[in-house]
């Protein structure tokens, strides 16, 4: 049954507008609650028109017309085939992705998208968890896939990115040197080589752990970030100084191993039982750091509710070079490899707690 025809007098007016006193009032389709739209008439018009879009699974009748077999899994395959591959994600940066992209296959796959609206992504968010940065990971993710279809013509617009944000705070606590020396004066000689490493040249952990002798001559280290390889390639040409020396002249022991930071395993496995990444059985691998270094840290009583992980001591390194050598966030941004210096700040705040300012008046009788 066909709606009741408008009047000449709005012909060419968005559906759920209408006039109310000296403007503009637009009807709800589903609740039929009515807002106030103001008295500019473009401005109204453009907001109908917006919500109808937003609010109306039906709006784009043509996409389904032109594409109705069109669905969010066909997106995530285009994703997976065309998208993914130029990223160059890192293993467990892959890994993470891949978690999220089939938990929005599984909640979204069937949708079709010329019926996707920015309300169901909006909803789909805030139920698949309850942690703003984990919203903020799969809005970001649906967001690329969904880029894929407007790309290939399948739908008009990103419904995923007219959601809000989710913004979060760092909720880690932030490692002091007093806090790193405290669990480095408990740790076994080969975090303590780790730790120092990262201290010192601010690689990540994955890089830590697979930096070798061969990468150390003429007193620097040279090693090109594994999380850049094949995308910036940054080549770092790292100059460590007497610490340096001091940290490979320690590592040198009597463990005969390809890795700066290495260690003998409780027990030797066959081949085929070990990890696929690791090449040599001294070999320490990044979740090993991540793991011993929260065992030490604990047994050091080091931090409170959010306890500062292995990935915090780059953080540190970078505002010790900000205190102690007077670097710039730019000289830091270079050495941390980041796409861009805000990141850099992210890194380096919240190492000087701020003072904070305290008016006393009272009047002491006596």
């Amino acid at each position: 049954m066909m709606g009741r025809a408008r009047s000449k007098s709005r012909a060419g007016w968005p559906d759920n507008l209408y006039p109310n006193k000296a403007g503009f009032k637009y009807r709800h389709p589903v609740t039929k609650q009515e807002t106030w739209m103001g008295s500019n008439k473009a401005a109204a018009f453009a907001a109908a028109r917006k919500l109808n879009a937003l609010l109306t699974p039906n709006a784009d009748l043509a996409a389904r017309v032109l594409n109705p077999e069109k669905t969010v899994a066909d997106a995530v395959a285009f994703f997976r085939a065309e998208d993914m591959p130029d990223r160059k994600w890192a293993p467990k940066t892959a890994e993470n992705y891949e978690s999220v992209i089939n938990r929005i296959e599984k909640g979204l796959g069937e949708r079709e998208l010329a019926t996707l609206t920015v309300n169901d992504c909006a909803v789909f968010f805030r139920t698949v968890t309850e942690s703003p940065r984990s919203r903020q990971q799969f809005r970001l993710v649906l967001g690329w896939i969904l880029a894929c279809g407007v790309e290939e013509g399948w739908l008009e617009s990103n419904p995923a990115l007219s959601t809000r944000k989710f913004r979060h705070e760092r909720q880690r606590e932030r490692l002091t040197y007093d806090d790193y020396t405290k669990i480095w004066n408990i740790a076994p000689v080969w975090l303590r080589n780790a730790m120092d490493l990262s201290l010192l040249t601010l690689l990540r952990r994955e890089d830590v752990a697979t930096a070798k002798f061969a990468d150390w001559w003429d007193g620097c280290l040279w090693i090109v970030p594994g999380k850049t390889e094949g995308t910036t390639g940054v080549r770092l040409k790292i100059k460590l100084g007497d610490s340096g020396e001091q940290l490979i002249a320690r590592a040198r022991d009597d463990v005969v191993s390809p890795y700066i930071v290495h260690r003998l395993p409780e027990r030797l496995r066959p081949q085929d039982q070990r990890a696929k990444e690791r090449t040599h059985h001294t070999q320490v691998m990044p979740d090993q750091l991540t793991r011993e270094f929260a065992t030490y840290r604990d047994e050091a009583k080091v931090g409170g509710d959010n306890p500062p992980s292995f990935h915090e001591i780059r953080s540190l390194g970078g505002a010790l070079l900000v205190k102690q050598r007077g670097w710039t966030e730019e000289q830091v941004q270079e050495l941390m490899a980041h796409s861009d210096v805000q990141m850099t700040r992210e890194y380096l705040k919240d190492h000087e707690r701020p003072w904070t300012e305290v008016s006393v008046g009272l009047l002491l009788k006596r």
